[in-house]
């Protein structure tokens, strides 16, 4: 492989070179051996090559160039000399601006120039160099894995801006018989709106820089040249349409988010941050768009996250995708920024976000794409009113049991983090995130943030630190028996007198007992160790779910290791890898699960749920017969007015080949003939009561609550844990 076609970064990293120049005689071997193309642009020519050198082991002696492309011209095409000419000679254009003119017509980046301004000897109004063979390229499937900060969402907005001018579409022809030509329609897709509106605002910024071309967009309101309702939308008189849609984690398989994809067509998909947007949502939205009709363009860019989807395979083992890649080390000013960055991030985390490895954490606790998974398209500013949790679909914000967890800290501040869980979902909803700065009145300051927080989310515990903030706790459970005598008390003073009941003080050095969920025996465990391990649990399971603005928790994730082994009985030994990341934000985010799981799941030891094991519910023996669904939901509804915590399943027994005639039919010979008919008609006179009703309830209610292991035939099973009397818990 030629040397002049890659660099190679500090780092080791090797990457391609934008700016490379083969000889003469390189160029010739490949045209005769591969068929390459050699009357085009140069950095066609470095493409091609790199393509067939990457992928030719696969291929062997077949291996060519499979990407699907127009190729960049080499120059102006021949008579635009004279061209030129007329144009200086008509007008009091001189000849350089005349030439870029012309140039303007087949070269993107001349265009983007003449438009915008950009000029090679301004670093703060330039187009990169690896930014102009991104611009320029014309691949019908190009993948760009790059760096944070490398700039993706500039340079993509000025490519998508160029397409929306430039690009023809033939549409066919109309009544009249004439062909109609028209701009293309542009599809954005990202895995969160913040994005989506990012790359919108970049795309309107470009626009308005150059009147007569923000005269030629017919949508927005006010100052603004887009839309957000029903979905983000920019239109062009040509015919031209970009139209943005959020398909995240969380969001519908349809890829519903500003609007519906599934339906939709696009001459060019653009797809932010693809390794984030999940596998299920490309395989059934994104692929048929691409097959709906021949020539659709297909432009993806990430930052990798570590796992091995459609990204990876398009990046490393398609042929017919061109990748560039482009660690960001690429940066003019890579050098005034790299020490602060090695400094804040773990060396897998750097290599991952700015290197933009394909890495998936070797020796940290928390996987990368656990934490990346956890994302979801809301805001910790959307939580307490609900709209955002509504839109990744947690309906029961009212429901939820919420905990607190506190970590202290003289130096870095105390975190208070804030965790919900969701009982009708199953899911661990983060809900809010707070720093509160160490100063000379910390411990003052840090109480009235706990009283705030208290009386905002109202939770049902609150798990803090012993360590560093016992004093504090010993203070506010004082005050808080100060509230409850109070006179006249306003409503903050009613949920401060409660602190004293919800605060718990929990030690990470002392061993816990809980209950162990296969035989409810008590089992003692480290603090530290069940705090950590019940998070790596959830996590794993994909049960927790993470605003889309927390940078802070997934760095300290991902900074979190095993630093040793305990020599005695080789437990992990957990800390940072790098210090300067902190992890305070994350053991407050461990508290707050730990309360959960410790006072309300089958780990509990205090008498608020029972272990998780299928039992049979009590069916009185003069009650007629019901059909098998309905008294299903009669146990759903019965089950989630007892506000169980945690996910429940019911199983509902049908005989013989599963249908309810023949259910009913065998239940009439093991009762005997008729006896069913009489009860059913019973049943149906009774049920018209209210009073039965309350009776049937209450029988439901009361068979959840004791336990009773009878059978009877058609009794739905229901497996989960239950809640009842709140207990305080004892620490050993």
């Amino acid at each position: 492989m030629s040397k002049e076609l890659y660099l190679k970064n500090e780092f080791g990293i090797q990457h391609q070179n934008p700016e490379a120049e083969l000889s003469e005689e390189t160029v010739r071997e490949y045209q005769e051996k591969y068929g390459i193309r050699t009357d085009v642009h140069r950095t066609c020519i470095n493409c091609q090559i790199r393509q067939i050198e990457k992928y030719k082991n696969l291929m062997g002696r077949d291996a060519e160039f499979k990407v699907a492309c127009e190729y960049i011209p080499k120059g102006l095409p021949k008579g635009s000399g004279k061209k030129i000419k007329e144009i200086v000679d008509k007008t009091d254009i001189d000849y350089e601006r005349a030439k870029k003119l012309m140039l303007s017509t087949v070269d993107p980046v001349a265009w983007a120039e003449l438009m915008f301004g950009f000029d090679d000897s301004n670093d703060n109004w330039c187009i990169r160099n690896y930014q102009k063979e991104q611009l320029r390229c014309s691949a019908y499937r190009n993948v760009i894995r790059e760096g944070r900060r490398s700039g993706k969402t500039f340079i993509m907005a000025l490519k998508l801006t160029y397409y929306a001018f430039n690009l023809l579409i033939d549409r066919g022809f109309n009544s009249s018989g004439d062909r109609l030509i028209a701009g293309p329609s542009i599809m954005i897709v990202t895995p969160y709106q913040a994005q989506l509106t990012n790359i919108f605002n970049e795309i309107e910024m470009l626009i308005k820089r150059n009147i007569e071309l923000a005269e030629q967009v017919e949508t927005g309101t006010g100052d603004s040249l887009y839309i957000k309702t029903p979905m983000y939308k920019m239109e062009f008189k040509n015919g031209a349409s970009i139209r943005g849609f959020v398909s995240g984690l969380g969001v519908k398989g349809d890829g519903s988010g500003g609007g519906t994809i599934r339906g939709q067509s696009a001459d060019v998909i653009y797809m932010d941050e693809m390794d984030m947007i999940p596998e299920d949502i490309l395989d059934k939205v994104i692929t048929p768009i691409l097959l709906t009709k021949p020539g659709v363009r297909l432009i993806a860019t990430s930052t990798p996250i570590g796992k091995r989807g459609k990204f990876f395979h398009w990046c490393l083992e398609r042929p017919d995708y061109k990748e560039d890649y482009y660690p960001s080390s690429v940066l003019p000013h890579w050098g005034n920024i790299k020490d602060e960055l090695l400094r804040e991030n773990t060396e897998e985390g750097f290599r991952a976000e700015y290197m933009a490895e394909f890495i998936e954490g070797s020796f940290g606790v928390f996987k990368p794409s656990w934490i990346f998974n956890a994302k979801r398209d809301y805001l910790y500013e959307e939580t307490h009113r609900g709209g955002g949790l509504v839109r990744i679909g947690i309906t029961d914000r009212h429901d939820m049991i919420k905990c607190i967890g506190i970590d202290w800290n003289k130096n870095a501040g105390t975190e208070f983090y804030v965790i919900g869980y969701s009982p009708a979902t199953g899911m661990w909803v983060a809900l809010d995130a707070v720093n509160v700065e160490a100063t000379q009145y910390s411990a003052k300051r840090w109480m009235e943030e706990v009283i705030r927080l208290n009386f905002k989310w109202k939770p049902d515990y609150i798990y803090a630190d012993e360590g560093y903030g016992h004093t504090i706790l010993e203070d506010l459970k004082l005050f808080s028996h100060k509230m409850r005598m109070k006179d006249n008390p306003t409503p903050m003073d009613i949920e401060t007198a409660k602190l004293n009941d919800r605060l718990v003080s929990f030690n990470f050095s002392r061993t816990l007992e809980i209950r162990d969920p296969v035989d409810h025996t008590l089992v003692k465990k480290s603090g530290k160790h069940f705090l950590v391990e019940n998070a790596i649990r959830i996590f794993e399971d994909g049960k927790m779910i993470l605003p889309s603005d927390e940078d802070i928790l997934p760095k300290q994730m991902m900074n979190y290791v095993v630093l040793r082994r305990n020599s005695q009985n080789n437990k992990p030994v957990y800390g940072m890898e790098n210090t300067h990341i902190g992890d305070h934000r994350l053991d407050a985010m461990m508290l707050a699960l730990a309360g959960l799981t410790l006072e309300t799941s089958i780990y509990s030891n205090n008498g608020m749920s029972d272990i998780s094991v299928p039992e049979f519910l009590p069916r009185e023996q003069n009650n007629k017969w019901i059909d098998t669904d309905e008294e299903v939901g009669m146990v759903k509804n019965g089950i989630e007015r007892a506000r169980v915590p945690r996910a429940f399943n019911i199983l509902k027994i049908m005989r013989g080949n599963g249908s309810p005639d023949q259910d009913k039919e065998i239940k009439e010979k093991m009762y005997g003939e008729g006896i069913w008919e009489e009860r059913e008609q019973s049943f149906q006179r009774k049920s018209r009561s209210e009073s039965f009703k309350n009776e049937e309830q209450s029988s439901i209610m009361e068979s959840i609550k004791n336990k009773n292991n009878n059978f009877r035939p058609s009794a739905p099973i229901m497996s989960g844990p239950k809640r009842g009397q709140r207990g305080r818990r004892s620490w050993k």
